[in-house]
């Protein structure tokens, strides 16, 4: 997309817009606090993950990785998009200033979400021994699944809950509940029941409680930023409730296939694969999901001001939300990529010796995650807009082409056939999203400015590669190190334009105080 005339004379001029400004600090200080807390929050897991897969061994580990698979498939499904479309229709609703109609849209998305965890819950306890005798024929599964169940409707309800307070502009609640509370709390909890003799079973109670306690934390939380007058809970307008069921249902299908097909991997592995082989592709899908969390970030902040510069009718102003995400996403991501190239078996023998034979895997689905930021927020531009229908069809036939790659590449190649067949997937699905937005918007995620953090990057790994080859003694997390310090020189080197120094100043500036409310 060429930039508005005025736009662009004013950014050479060496000033950004007032409006601009307004929202990149907004995404750029949003996003960095969620990734400063997801770094982390994240990384905790990370290590809660190799904890795991030490203690356990590669494939009791694997039986727990098949268990939270389904958790996650199930949780994430019966959602119905209820996370999605309070985002919007809250951000849409404030806007407008009507707060009493944010508030009843709340309501809807949060009684949905929580009523259907629980029908899921119970099911999922109903068929945990089935699952796991005819289906896997793995029966040490049935009571991970039994404890998986109880936590759903306790993650469905606290998904909307989330989401809603994002819609508020706010991440503090998120940082404090997702990306802190929940890893230490884990660690913390399991731990004790670790120390006190209970095995797997206290590893996951200790999610269980973990959860909980989320929950509790994310209702008091918004119940200080929307409800604060006990009144306010009775001024409920069922007209908003069915104009947020209606632009949901669509999202029912969609997120059916968005949470199984890429799941799918997992989940095939499970039948034609050992317990063993599942548990190196989860550790590998892990690491090469944290490249995900970049983009997860910015789009937080993004997807409220998308969803109001759509109902406005400002199509400019999407555009360079857009663009500023995709800029933002790849030159946060590339250096961590660059680090999975380099350093791929040494970050997945921290898992275990064994967990070395899925270095292939991990450099292929890091492949499709990085793509993946280099598009952007195509999917939230479609979903802000009010195409979920389209997101829909979308996500079915991602979903289909998913499941039938991997179901043909698996018994062939293990799990380096499932890491393919998720790459390729998914970078043609996220080319087909960046199409459509041009073709609906007249806007796309590129500039010229992602072709200095390529170069850097590019650099940085070959400088890097070089070094290691000649000095073998050099400690791997002081070549990590290197990397970045190259990485970030090499973007000083190719100079940095105002917008990106704006960035750079908005991000750090989050980063000292990402606690303060906005």
């Amino acid at each position: 997309m060429t930039a508005p005339q005025a736009t662009v004379a004013t950014t050479l001029a060496g000033e950004i817009p007032v409006r601009e400004s307004r929202d990149i600090t907004t995404i750029a200080r949003g996003g960095g606090a969620l990734l400063l807390a997801s770094a982390f929050g994240n990384g905790l897991n990370y290590a809660f993950g190799i904890f795991l897969a030490r203690t356990l061994g590669a494939e009791e580990f694997g039986l727990y990785a098949l268990a939270l698979t389904i958790f996650n498939m199930i949780s994430l499904t019966v959602v119905f998009g209820m996370d999605v479309g309070a985002t919007k229709f809250v951000s849409h609703h404030l806007a407008e200033g009507q707060d009493a109609k944010a508030r009843s849209t709340i309501i809807a998305a949060a009684s949905l979400a929580f009523c259907s965890g629980l029908v899921a819950a119970i099911g999922l306890a109903w068929l945990a021994h089935p699952i796991a005798m005819t289906l896997y024929n793995k029966p040490d599964l049935t009571l991970s699944l039994m404890c998986f169940a109880a936590a759903v409707p306790l993650v469905t309800l606290t998904s909307v809950l989330l989401s809603t307070l994002q819609a508020y502009q706010t991440v503090r609640y998120t940082v404090l509940i997702k990306y802190l509370w929940e890893p230490v709390g884990k660690f913390m909890l399991a731990g004790l029941f670790l120390w006190a003799g209970f095995h797997l079973l206290g590893v996951l109670i200790s999610i269980i409680l973990a959860f909980a306690v989320s929950t509790v934390l994310a209702i008091y939380a918004l119940h200080q930023l929307a409800f604060r007058g006990g009144s306010q809970l009775l001024a409920q307008n069922f007209q908003e409730a069915k104009a947020l069921l209606a632009y949901c249902l669509p999202l029912v299908i969609s997120n059916i296939f968005g949470v199984i097909a890429p799941r799918s991997d997992i989940l095939i592995l499970g039948y034609w694969a050992t317990a063993q082989d599942i548990g190196i592709y989860l550790a590998a899908f892990q690491t090469a999901a944290i490249i995900s969390l970049v983009l997860s970030a910015f789009i937080a902040g993004a997807a409220p001001i998308i969803s109001r510069a759509w109902s406005q009718g400002d199509r400019a102003r999407m555009g360079e939300v857009y663009q500023a995400v995709s800029r933002l996403a790849i030159t946060v991501s590339l250096p961590i990529f660059c680090c999975f190239v380099l350093f791929s078996r040494e970050i997945l023998e921290m898992f275990g010796a064994n967990f070395t034979a899925g270095t292939t895997a991990l450099l292929l689905l890091a492949i499709g995650q990085v793509f993946n930021n280099a598009t952007g927020s195509a999917n939230s531009v479609l979903l802000m807009s009010g195409h979920s229908r389209l997101v829909m069809t979308n996500t079915i036939i991602m979903g289909i082409v998913l499941l039938a790659a991997t179901a043909a590449s698996i018994p062939f190649w293990g799990i380096t056939g499932a890491a393919l067949a998720a790459s390729l997937t998914f970078i043609v699905t996220n080319l087909i999203r960046v199409m459509q937005v041009w073709k609906i918007h007249r806007v796309q995620p590129y500039t010229w400015a992602l072709a200095k953090p390529a170069a850097a990057a590019m650099l940085a790994t070959g400088l890097v590669l070089v070094l290691r080859v000649s000095v073998t003694a050099i400690p791997i997390p002081l070549l990590g190190l290197t990397v970045g310090m190259l990485y970030l020189s090499g973007l000083l080197l190719l100079g940095i334009n105002q917008q990106d120094r704006f960035i750079l100043h908005s991000l750090f500036s989050r980063f000292g105080g990402f606690l303060e409310k906005k």
